[in-house]
């Protein structure tokens, strides 16, 4: 069957223009590209892709394409075409299941309703139901077979876990149960709704940690500085920071913890409260359950500011109005945490020192989610790049607060607070292994495996920055989908930083530097020569060109003795175009080009002036 065009979504403003001022459309380019490349990606000429999303971001636009079998999606089926800022293709994603799919007779026998309830028996599921979706998919078995399955999601106030249960839509077989929320380590394993009463933005202050006790102290776990059943002392009080909470929630008199990015709640066991009050100061210690509360509240909602106002990246919940639902107090109480999917949740566990007082642990976990949100809810948890990832962006703000030097042990510790003690061995980003030889090919190895990942990205941080790092590790997680591994996210990642060459201070310099750690943490990246085309200081003032910024005509100035070859240059090296110019003719028409920094250079000399296209 031919590709698709989804025309009801093909009408929108997804146009390029090419050098020859030719327009035509990101989606007919992508899905040419699919055709063109589908041994690559694993696609092929059957194939039927119909077109969910595009987002645009800092290196370009990503498009994300959905495989289906007679409208029926296929799990796992998705694909992510990024475009650079010139219309180039620079980055394609690829499917493992598509060449496996046989034929399948997609009209299901085995009622939604009955799914439903079979789904619930086979997982025991107990409780309240908090969160549940039942949808038609085509899913390709451990064993290699293709069916058709009732694909039923089930969250409930007494189990934890985002529950997972592949029903098989003509037997009624259950062919798989998982639980697919993203926990922080290794799995050990109603309310009547009402009128709400006008909401008022405010602000207050609360006591935190920051990023832990151990930390801020720059102590050992030891002595005062234990868990020691959730008691607090002098010296575990002297270790809370006191912050401004910039956004808080007032309804009539009553301050909850609730801010345009983040809502404390209650959807599992223990219920514990929402933690309102009639003052906006939250002011508690470790061993009242409010301080885990607003420590995850803090935390997240300020990462999350980060990201959306200070990077420029829109990142947040796709529901509850982009409002992430948080849990303080869940599990059941046991030792552990996750990000729960379905539902875009997150929920934290108090075994041991409370999940919810590390903020290693509140960022690791938000990590998962907000790789879920880059990703249009495709994130990938294979080889560990999902538990990376977490690890990732949690040290990556722990780190910025420069409490541990290079030489101690604790400068690389993840969860130097949960872990690293009596509770659990914690993790670290020096992780020597390397990819993907050191890489175990088993779902119960994915923690351990992501240290790999974290550690290539911490290394590149130490080198190049935290704001850059942040960067390309946002952008290249957005072009990943839902069966991405290591390995494609070190591609995206680089290419991130090509893509993003000459804008937020990214260089050929940092291009190398990234190629480098990557390279040495054993991912295998494509060729590729960043070269620097930094003009000189003897050079720099030979040639001026105006208006600068440009829009549509570029002059140039120079002393000329003879005619010239104008080139100019996009900033990670590829040449766009060559003009004849001369003292009577020395004006070049820019209007094709996309917006941002060029270099237009004198062909064989070393005489170059940097322009921007508006």
């Amino acid at each position: 069957m031919n590709l698709k065009i989804n025309f009801l979504v093909a009408s929108f403003a997804l146009t390029f223009s090419t050098m020859y001022g030719q327009t035509t459309t990101l989606e007919s380019k992508a899905r040419d590209w699919i055709s063109k490349n589908s041994n690559k990606i694993g696609t092929t000429s059957k194939d039927n892709f119909e077109f969910q999303s595009s987002r645009k971001s800092l290196s370009g636009e990503t498009l994300r394409f959905q495989q289906t079998i007679n409208g029926i999606p296929v799990y796992e089926g998705d694909i992510a075409i990024h475009f650079n800022k010139q219309g180039e293709v620079t980055y394609g994603t690829e499917i493992a299941v598509s060449k496996q799919l046989k034929q399948v007779d997609t009209t299901p026998t085995f009622n939604k309703s009955d799914a439903f309830e079979t789904a619930k028996i086979a997982a025991e599921i107990k409780g309240e139901i908090t969160h549940q979706e039942n949808d038609l998919y085509v899913f390709l078995t451990e064993g290699g077979q293709t069916r058709l399955v009732h694909r039923v999601i089930i969250n409930s106030y007494e189990t934890s876990g985002d529950w997972e249960i592949m029903v098989d839509a003509h037997s009624g077989d259950v062919l798989r149960i998982l639980d697919i929320a993203n926990y922080h380590h290794d799995d050990n394993r109603k309310k009547k709704s009402k009128q709400k009463p006008a909401e008022m933005k405010a602000a207050g202050t609360a006591y935190i940690f920051d990023p832990d006790p151990l930390s801020r102290a720059h102590v050992a776990y030891g002595g005062d500085y234990v868990d020691n059943n959730d008691a607090t002392n002098a010296s575990l009080d002297a270790a809370r920071s006191l912050v401004t909470l910039p956004d808080i929630t007032l309804s009539n008199g009553v301050y909850s913890l609730k801010s345009k990015y983040v809502q404390i709640a209650d959807f599992e066991a223990p219920s514990t409260g929402l933690f309102t009050q009639s003052s906006p100061d939250f002011l508690f210690n470790r061993n009242e359950q409010g301080f885990e509360a607003v420590n995850a509240f803090y935390h997240i909602d300020r990462s999350l500011a980060y990201i959306n106002e200070t990077l420029g990246i829109v990142c947040k919940s796709t529901l509850n109005g982009g409002v992430i639902m948080v849990d303080p107090h869940g599990l059941n109480g046991d030792d552990n945490s996750h990000f729960i999917p379905s539902s875009q949740r997150l929920a934290f566990g108090e075994g041991c020192v409370d999940d919810a007082e590390d903020a290693d642990v509140v960022l690791h976990e938000l990590g998962h989610a907000i790789h879920h949100w880059v990703t249009g809810l495709k994130s990938s948890s294979a080889q560990g790049l999902g538990e990376g990832s977490g690890d990732y962006w949690a040290m990556s703000y722990s780190r910025s607060l420069n409490q541990w030097a290079k030489a101690e042990p604790q400068y690389n510790w993840m969860f130097s607070w949960d872990g690293h003690n009596e509770c659990w061995a914690g993790r670290v980003t020096n992780y020597a292994p390397k990819y993907p030889t050191s890489t175990i090919n088993n779902s119960s190895y994915i923690h351990i495996n992501g240290q790999i990942w974290a550690t290539s990205l911490m290394r590149i941080y130490d080198r190049i920055g935290k704001e850059k790092t942040d960067r390309i590790f946002l952008e290249g997680l957005a072009m990943t989908n839902s069966s991405g591994n290591q390995q494609t996210a070190a591609v995206a990642v680089r290419q991130a930083s090509i893509d993003m060459l000459g804008t937020y201070g990214f260089t050929c310099d940092d291009v190398n530097i990234i190629t480098e750690e990557l390279t040495t943490s054993g991912y295998t990246l494509p060729a590729y020569q960043c070269t620097s085309l930094a003009v000189s200081d003897l050079a720099k003032n030979s040639v001026s060109v105006y208006p600068n910024p440009v829009t549509e005509k570029l002059t140039v100035s120079m002393n000329f003795k003879k005619a010239e070859t104008a080139e100019i240059y996009s900033l990670e090296g590829r040449k766009i175009s060559e003009t004849n110019i001369n003292s009577n003719n020395n004006v070049i028409n820019v209007s094709t080009l996309s917006k941002g920094v060029y270099l237009l250079k004198i062909k064989g000399t070393d005489i170059a002036q940097k322009f921007i296209k508006n």
